[in-house]
């Protein structure tokens, strides 16, 4: 079989825009729902790579203030509104590559696995709030398997190019006029549903030319089609009910970006991107992916030399000067995001994105250099519409070996989910799938 590269497959396809997790083809009409009283209305998941925990750690902080590391610094500016949680035990599901309980709280094999973006875009919906786009995954390396975020056990692909996300997001999603009466009857639906069939017998031939490992890839993406499309039949069968469109009475649609060169600086676009979405109410979950544990170039001036960021920054270089900065360049990152959520107002007007969004930092691995996963690292901030205890000076949570599953599932109750089941690992202690208690305010 012809191995094909990359940019030789993209362009006998033609068909990046589709390739993505076909975010555009969602029915617009649908009704907008209320988060539950005193919770966050949007989540907002930063994902990287495992970490240098001894660099990480916070020493010396305490519940009500942090003492940052140098690799933490950068996130001080946000720290009245910043909870940093290390030492929870990912219990063997989230220490060696391609393990998927970073975002899904257990491994390969028993109930099946979902990513906890997905499960609170799912639980969101159960609880009547309904949105053009269900959950955004963005960013990641396409270059690489992906392999953290998961419906029904099977891998999900996040929306690697700025301008595919741009047009997926903004290029349709928004909702047609109403008439003064009836909402307009929009059938852009069935239309792009036969479109979707079409690229898949397409894909489907081109499965033939295709190496193993690219047929791989491609049998994700197609994976990711078939989900999304049983997923779109759910919201056009009963999600609109009779309501009204969603009309983004704040939304400013922003402008197209551009490549930023090389992934990372493209999931930095792509976190952008996510805060605006927020802001159009087009979704109320989103996920952005940084890089990808098995290999990621770097090429970033406050970061030094180029290289990949876990073979040399993690296992190659000592001290691990690049991997501080990287981290560093991260926080900035997650702060810029936080600083954007400040800048904007409420859809619904009251406050700002900010205070209604929980904001996550999780990883796919614990610590990297030793891959382990028994002392998984946090990062919450955000207003989260009341649920987060926050400190004037940070607060600093010593995890104590608890199941890093009880992070995630946080993340879903400030989202007003008290339903748990179907996510994360059963055969631990019942506090093992219960939130934790010190981070609620």
């Amino acid at each position: 079989m012809r191995n094909w590269s990359r940019r030789e497959f993209m362009r006998h396809a033609g068909l990046a825009a589709a390739f993505s997790p076909f975010l555009s083809v969602l029915d617009p009409k649908l009704a907008r729902g209320q988060a539950a009283a005193g919770r966050a209305k949007y989540f907002l998941l930063f994902c990287t790579n495992g970490t240098d925990t001894r660099a990480w750690s916070p020493v010396g902080s305490s519940d009500s203030s942090i003492t940052f590391s140098a690799m933490t610094e950068p996130l001080a500016p946000i720290k009245d509104k910043l909870i940093l949680v290390e030492k929870l035990d990912s219990n063997g599901s989230a220490g060696q590559h391609a393990q998927p309980g970073g975002l899904t709280g257990h491994n390969y094999g028993g109930q099946s696995m979902i990513s906890i973006d997905q499960f609170i875009a799912d639980g969101l919906r159960a609880n009547g709030i309904v949105t053009q786009v269900p959950s955004l995954m963005l960013g990641g390396v396409p270059s690489q398997e992906q392999r953290i975020f998961y419906r029904d056990s099977k891998k999900l692909s996040p929306i690697a190019s700025p301008a595919t996300a741009y047009q997926a997001v903004f290029g349709g999603a928004m909702a047609p006029p109403s008439t003064g009466g009836a909402p307009v009857v929009d059938n852009r639906t069935g239309r792009r549903a036969s479109i979707l069939n079409l690229l898949k017998g397409e894909i489907n031939q081109l499965s033939a030319s295709l190496g193993s490992i690219e047929r791989e890839k491609l049998e994700i993406h197609l994976a990711s089609i078939r989900q999304l499309e049983s997923r779109i039949a759910a919201v056009s069968g009963g999600g609109g009910g009779g309501g009204p469109n969603i009309v983004a009475g704040n939304c400013a649609t922003p402008a197209a970006p551009g490549d930023g060169g090389q992934d990372l600086l493209n999931s930095a676009i792509h976190l952008d991107l996510a805060v605006n979405a927020f802001a159009c109410d087009i979704t109320r979950v989103a996920a952005v992916e940084f890089g990808n544990d098995q290999s990621a170039q770097v090429s970033i001036p406050e970061v030094g030399d180029p290289g990949d960021w876990h073979n040399t920054f993690t296992h190659g270089d000592n001290p691990r000067t690049r991997l501080t900065n990287l981290e560093r360049w991260l926080c900035t990152q997650f702060v810029a995001a936080a600083n954007k959520l400040k800048s904007l107002p409420a859809p619904d007007g009251n406050g700002t994105l900010f205070d209604q969004t929980i904001m996550l930092w999780a990883r796919e691995m614990g610590d990297a250099v030793e891959h382990r996963g028994d002392d998984m690292r946090f990062v919450f901030a955000g207003g989260a519409g009341g649920y987060l205890r926050t400190s004037p000076n940070g607060r600093y949570i010593d995890g104590g070996g608890d199941a890093h599953q009880r992070a995630l599932i946080s993340a879903a109750e400030a989202m007003g989910i008290s339903n748990f089941t179907g996510f994360g690992a059963t055969n631990g202690p019942a506090t093992s799938r219960t939130a934790l208690e010190s981070l609620r305010a």
